[in-house]
């Protein structure tokens, strides 16, 4: 199924305080090679939600998996001006679909590092808001930019006004998201794709980046799905901060701030994250999207005790047939029988033995999806350093360039063994992988 990335890079920025940055790098004398991720409310390609701007209104894990990842409708919106009498025609009748792409080509004219980005940005109606939400939408898909900006130097001609906020603040008061900042919508040539704007798993968040991503080809409309991320929050371990905004900021708007440190939470590790001629996530096929996407086999491990050594003859003999490209998928429930906020979540973990891994890497995977830490040396990771030389089964499978999809939760509500993963990294500068939101379906 190919797939349109439309999503911007998040890379520091003159004006956006959210950007990436690097953790950790072995070119500093770091023993890895670990991204970082500053979240302040908004920039790049991000989603947001009515209770962004007004007070008591829905947060974004009030929607339904449906509102964020569906079948769109591709609507075309030419001309510095777009009013809702431009549209009518378009939305006079109800929507079949919950999602709107609004395409203006605006991204793909400007680079957001450009001001022509704010400055030449085109204007659309806040009338024409009303109308989307009439017609029956709950999400709408934006290659532009809504918040003004403010710079941190002087220009001649001050700040850079932008009418579009009256735009999202519309469709937030009729209860929709909005996602900005989208790009390459150019490469869309049809008139619905399937498409993901997928929140980070937020708890309480307002606002979240996201990597919206289009399937010009898709075996069903409506599928089940099952979220198998889990949420971010402060843990003892992984270096993350999850606070309310600063009180100067939540005058006029109510939004989560995150600062990810490495590797925690539902993420996916590249080979380069611990090897350094390793691949990149860059060099991944698509940038990822290929690899962490498509066809898996589920292994159930969840009724062995904890913590156990998976061996090569206990993987083959619950595996089944893998064929090649699958997404292997080990599942132990450790996150759901332990909680991820335990020590014993480490303590507790079963190990994917070398021998195994070998295995499972002798079938021909495009990548390894895990819900528990898969070496024996990161039970010591609550106690100790650990050592990137000691993460033997990451070096094997890194070794023949297959990357991870790591700590995810409650694959055992899904009930089948061959579902369909969309795990969509988020689109960064940082070279070892990325967070993400996880989903299951049954395509």
């Amino acid at each position: 199924m190919p797939i349109i990335d439309c999503a911007q890079t998040i890379e520091p920025h003159f004006h956006w305080q959210s950007h990436s940055f690097v953790s950790q790098d072995p070119g500093r004398g770091d023993e890895f090679q670990e991204f970082g991720l500053k979240w302040r409310g908004s920039g790049f390609s991000f989603v947001s939600a009515p209770g962004w701007r007004i007070p008591g209104a829905a947060r974004l894990d009030a929607f339904p998996l449906d509102a964020i990842a569906g079948v769109a409708t591709v609507l075309d919106a030419a001309g510095p001006r777009i009013s809702a009498d431009d549209l009518r025609p378009a939305l006079a009748n109800p929507a079949r679909r919950k999602l709107l792409v609004l395409r203006t080509g605006h991204a793909d004219r400007h680079r957001n590092s450009h001001l022509a980005y704010w400055r030449e940005v085109p204007v659309l109606d806040p009338a024409l808001a009303l109308l989307i939400a009439a017609a029956g939408y709950a999400h709408v898909i934006l290659d532009i930019p809504c918040d003004p900006i403010t710079p941190r130097r002087p220009l001649f001609d001050g700040d850079i006004p932008n009418p579009n906020g009256e735009f999202r603040a519309a469709l937030h008061a009729a209860g929709l998201l909005v996602t900005e900042n989208a790009m390459n919508l150019s490469a869309i040539e049809q008139a619905e794709v399937f498409l993901l704007s997928l929140p980070l798993a937020i708890p309480r968040a307002t606002t979240s980046p996201c990597r919206p991503v289009a399937f010009t080809d898709w075996p069903k409309d409506n599928p089940r799905m099952l979220d198998v991320s889990t949420p971010l929050f402060n843990h003892w371990r992984w270096f993350i901060d999850v606070n309310d905004a600063d009180p100067a900021t939540r005058i006029d708007r109510d939004e989560i701030h995150f600062t990810v440190r490495g590797h925690g939470f539902t993420h996916c590790d590249a080979p380069r994250h611990m090897r350094r001629d390793g691949l990149t996530i860059q060099e991944l096929p698509n940038e990822g999207l290929d690899v962490f996407t498509g066809r898996t086999k589920i292994i159930d491990l969840s009724d062995l005790p904890l913590p156990t050594p998976l061996t090569p003859e206990i993987i083959s003999a619950r595996a089944g047939v893998i064929h090649p490209d699958d997404m292997v998928v080990l599942r132990s429930d450790l996150t759901n029988r332990m909680g991820y906020e335990s020590r014993t979540w480490h303590l507790a973990a079963p190990n994917l033995e070398v021998a195994a891994a070998n295995w499972l890497l002798d079938q021909g995977p495009k990548a390894i999806v895990i819900d528990f830490p898969q070496d024996h040396v990161a039970r010591e990771m609550p106690y100790r350093h650990v050592y990137n030389r000691e993460f033997v089964t990451h070096h094997a499978v890194f070794a023949r360039n297959v990357p991870f999809v790591e700590d995810l939760r409650d694959i055992g509500l899904w009930g089948s063994d061959q579902p369909y993963l969309l795990a969509i990294p988020l689109r960064t500068n940082c070279i070892d992988g990325a967070m993400m939101r996880t989903l299951l379906v049954d395509w």
